[in-house]
């Protein structure tokens, strides 16, 4: 459970035989004037009578501190993405973003950047992001963040758990303040209506509206809603994804490709690419209906990522769907499925099939690029999919990605 966003100011000292509080002064403060202040908060009458075991708060912001790093670990863009502000410089894998920096994600780009506590943030097109704190100090394990979402979506994966009493890290949107420990969680923002969104996959997330007196705890598969008034909804479940339900032919060599939602969604997000990891998204946007008109298939799949909307705007758990027009071989249909390597230094792939728990690896080595940088499974029968790439970002230090999908081969269109 996160401890509340106001506890975050401070850290917790205990002092220790022989300690002289003018001596930490000197060695942990900006200022050591500043030991008045924190005397002060502390009720300490006497800066040179303090026994040990008593336990102090210091302000973090009094804090001596050292610039902490983000680097860039995936970046698929198509045209040079920059850092905003006046000291704009060129981004490429593996470069390395400091406090203050200031991203904007033009469309059809992605990148995630990987801080030093291994925390991955993952930026999609339109997002618009400022680091606006990335610093140590010499009493937290991890780095102080705060984040601040200024447009669009930051998904956001904080592997190494953060204890009560450890910095803050926390993602902040002209409405509303998320406080994090460990957990998996995103956080939106729509600029045009003001309006934010909480989603968390694991773990627990603390959220309160800037202008709500109270925080929120969201939990697993659940989400909160602050609209532009800065008053936090009440926590709400996410919705399950619409599941596929048929490929119908169309006039003028088209097939519409109809989906199954839950009764309660308003909306839908739907991305679509040509390669099973969406390296390359061709597509996204929101829509009114679980159904989308497509050129007619052949046996290469192509791929639809689904997400629900609730009422609120929440956005729901993902489905990703392969589906082609499948051919019969070995008594089954079959699909070619495409996965593309641009932008991936010595990767290493796994690919495997889920059928009721038994796993059967399709593919685990590395990867022989062909001059289109695709690399294409033929003839995989329907079924559950599970893939990941492991790759360099800089000479010696790997990271890696992962999804799934769902490969539908039809059998053909239905009038």
């Amino acid at each position: 459970m996160a401890n509340t966003l106001s506890d975050d100011a401070s850290v917790a000292y205990t002092v220790k035989a022989g300690d002289m509080l003018s001596v930490l002064a000197q060695q942990f403060l900006q200022d050591p004037a500043a030991l008045q202040t924190v005397a002060r908060i502390n009720r300490i009458a006497n800066i040179h009578r303090v026994f040990a075991g008593r336990v102090i708060k210091i302000p973090r912001e009094l804090l001596k501190y050292v610039p902490a790093n983000a680097q860039v670990t995936h970046l698929r863009c198509t045209e040079v993405l920059r850092l905003d502000g006046p000291a704009a410089q060129e981004i490429r894998l593996g470069s390395t973003l400091s406090e203050g920096a200031v991203l904007r994600i033009p469309p059809g780009c992605q990148l995630t950047m990987t801080l030093e506590d291994n925390a991955n943030v993952r930026l999609l097109s339109g997002a618009v992001v400022r680091l606006t704190t990335l610093r140590r100090n010499a009493f937290d394990p991890s780095p102080e963040v705060k984040i601040d979402l200024l447009d669009g979506r930051a998904y956001i994966n904080v592997l190494q758990k953060r204890l009560p009493g450890d910095a803050p890290f926390r993602v902040l949107t002209p409405t509303s303040v998320a406080g994090v420990r460990g957990t998996q969680f995103r956080v939106g923002f729509v600029s045009e209506i003001r309006s934010s969104q909480l989603e968390v996959i694991s773990g627990a997330v603390a959220v309160q509206g800037r202008s709500h007196p109270l925080e929120r705890l969201s939990g697993a598969d659940h989400g909160v809603a602050t609209p532009a008034n800065g008053m936090s909804m009440p926590v709400e479940s996410l919705l399950p994804a619409p599941r596929f339900s048929s490929v119908a032919k169309q006039s003028q060599g088209q097939a519409l490709l109809v989906f199954k939602a839950p009764d309660v969604a308003q909306q839908f997000h739907l991305s679509t690419a040509d390669e099973a990891n969406f390296n390359t998204v061709r597509t996204e946007g929101l829509t009114t209906q679980a159904q989308v008109l497509v050129p007619e298939f052949n046996a290469q799949a192509r791929f639809f990522k689904w997400s629900s909307i609730t009422e609120s705007g929440l956005l729901g758990h993902a489905a990703d769907y392969a589906i082609c027009k499948g051919y019969l071989s070995s008594n089954a249909l079959r699909c070619n499925v495409p996965f593309s390597f641009i932008g991936f230094s010595k990767p290493h792939f796994q690919l495997q099939k889920v059928d009721a728990g038994v796993v059967r690896t399709v593919m685990d080595g590395p990867v022989s690029r062909n001059q289109d940088h695709l690399l294409v499974f033929k003839g995989l029968p329907s079924g559950q999919y599970r893939w990941s790439i492991e790759y360099e970002f800089l000479p010696g230090q790997k990271t890696r990605i992962d999804g799934q999908f769902e490969l539908i081969a039809d059998s053909g269109y239905h009038a």
